[in-house]
């Protein structure tokens, strides 16, 4: 009886599955670095689209409604402001960011269905 493991011939398969295996390992590790970065821009977009109704509910002869880089300077993206339907006491506030992406060839516009978007309807302040 022989000390060796395995097949005749299957010397070395081992490694040649990690190599193998290491680009999808890659791959995976990036989809999850970017799944991260889009849930923090999601975060980043509720909290700037809560703090532009704040400030935007403010009686605006006081100051002009502030712009998405005031409120946060890194932010790219766009901002909609209307009173809903019916309701011109309310004021709702949209914000759509760009999403960043780790992914090496891949751009995601703010169109896109994983851009992280927020919106939040305020009572605006009697003057």
């Amino acid at each position: 009886m022989r000390g060796r493991r395995g097949r005749a011939g299957e010397h070395g398969s081992q490694t040649v599955e990690l190599v193998s295996a290491l680009p999808l390992l890659g791959l995976v590790l990036l989809l999850a670095w970017q799944c991260i970065v889009l849930a923090r821009q999601q975060i980043e977009a509720q909290a700037d689209a809560r703090e532009l109704a704040r400030q935007t509910v403010l009686c605006s002869r006081a100051a002009p409604p502030p712009t998405l880089h005031q409120v946060d300077e890194g932010a790219q993206g766009t901002v909609l402001a209307a009173a809903p339907p019916g309701h011109p006491e309310l004021l709702r506030i949209e914000v759509r960011l760009t999403p960043a992406t780790v992914l090496p060839g891949v751009a995601l516009g703010a169109d896109s269905v994983l851009a992280p978007r927020a919106a939040v309807v305020m009572r605006r302040e009697p003057c």
